[in-house]
C-alpha cells in the first residue's frame, strides 16, 4: 500500500520579504541617478583609488629609498604595537607599521566618502530639485521612503568599499612581497572589514539623512564628510604617539557605539522626515 507524501515547497529567498516592491523600484531609481551624475560617479570611483591604492603605492616606493642603517629603525613603542618585526630592517618595519596602524584609517575613510557622496545625491539633490516633494506625495509612506534611500546609499558604499579593499589587497601584497614585509592581513583588519566598515557606512548615511532639514545645498551636505572623518583620523593618528593601540576590543566597541547611534539617529530622522517639515525647508531654500 502506497502512502502519498506531501511535497514541502522549498523556501526561496525573496527580496520582497525585506523590501516592498516600491522600495526596490526606488533603490533602482536612486542608483541610476547616482550613476548618471558625472561628478558623483567620479568621486565614488577616484577617491577610493587615491586613498587605498595610490597612497600606499607611493608610500612603499618612498620607503624603498630609505637607507638600511638601524638609525632609522621604527621607534620601540611602535614596534611593540606592530609586533614580530624586531629582526626586520628599517624599511620592512616602516612598511609593516604603515599597513598595520595607518592603512585601516585610510580604508575606513572610503565608506564615509562613499556614503556622504551618495546620500548627498539621493537626499539633498532631490530636495534641491523638488523631486523629493513629488516622492513624498506618492502612495509610498515617508518611513518606507527613508528606509529605501538609506538602504540604497549604505549598500552602494559597502560594495565600493569591498571592491576597494580587494584592490588594496592586491597592491599592498605586491609591495609586501617586494620588500619582504609580513602580510598585512590580521584579526584587526578582518574586524574592520566585516564589522566596522559596514556600520561606518550606515552611520554616515543616517547622519546625512538626520541633517537633511538643516542642510540647504549639496555643498553643505558634503562638508559632513569632514566632520565624520575627523574623529576617525584623530583616533588612528594618536597611535603614533605611543599612547594606545587600536585592538579588536576597541574595534568592537566602536562598532557597538556606532550601531546604537545609527538606530537613534535613524529614528530621529524618521520623525523629521515628514512632508510638512521638509517642504517648508525646500521653500526656504
Amino acid at each position: 500500500m502506497k502512502t502519498s507524501q506531501k511535497k514541502i515547497p522549498e523556501k526561496k529567498f525573496d527580496l520582497r520579504r525585506i523590501f516592498s516592491s516600491a522600495e526596490i523600484v526606488l533603490v533602482g531609481k536612486d542608483l541610476g541617478a547616482i550613476w548618471r551624475s558625472k561628478g558623483t560617479r567620479a568621486l565614488l570611483m577616484l577617491l577610493p583609488v587615491v586613498l587605498i591604492v595610490l597612497i600606499p603605492l607611493v608610500y612603499s616606493v618612498a620607503i624603498s629609498f630609505l637607507p638600511s642603517e638601524g638609525a632609522l629603525a621604527l621607534p620601540d613603542k611602535l614596534a611593540d604595537f606592530v609586533g614580530g618585526i624586531d629582526d626586520y630592517g628599517p624599511r620592512r618595519q616602516w612598511m609593516a607599521a604603515f599597513t598595520t596602524l595607518l592603512c585601516p584609517m585610510l580604508f575606513l575613510c572610503v565608506p564615509v566618502i562613499c556614503s556622504v557622496t551618495a546620500a548627498s545625491q539621493v537626499f539633498v539633490r532631490e530636495k534641491e530639485g523638488g523631486t523629493l516633494e513629488t516622492l513624498m506625495l506618492s502612495s509610498m509612506d515617508a518611513r518606507s521612503l527613508l528606509h529605501a534611500k538609506v538602504t540604497c546609499c549604505t549598500l552602494l558604499s559597502i560594495a565600493i568599499s569591498a571592491i576597494a579593499f580587494v584592490a588594496f589587497t592586491i597592491a599592498i601584497s605586491v609591495a609586501d612581497i617586494l620588500m619582504g614585509a609580513p602580510f598585512f592581513l590580521n584579526l584587526e583588519w578582518l574586524v574592520c572589514l566585516v564589522l566596522v566598515m559596514p556600520i561606518v557606512a550606515l552611520f554616515s548615511v543616517v547622519f546625512v539623512s538626520w541633517e537633511l532639514p538643516r542642510v540647504h545645498s549639496v555643498g553643505e551636505a558634503m562638508q559632513t564628510m569632514g566632520y565624520l572623518m575627523l574623529p576617525l583620523l584623530l583616533l588612528y593618528l594618536v597611535q603614533f604617539t605611543g599612547v594606545f593601540r587600536i585592538t579588536v576590543p576597541w574595534l568592537l566597541g566602536i562598532t557597538l557605539l556606532l550601531g546604537v547611534l545609527s538606530v537613534i539617529l535613524f529614528n530621529s530622522a524618521g520623525r523629521q522626515f515628514q512632508p510638512e517639515r521638509l517642504f517648508q525647508t525646500c521653500r526656504e531654500d
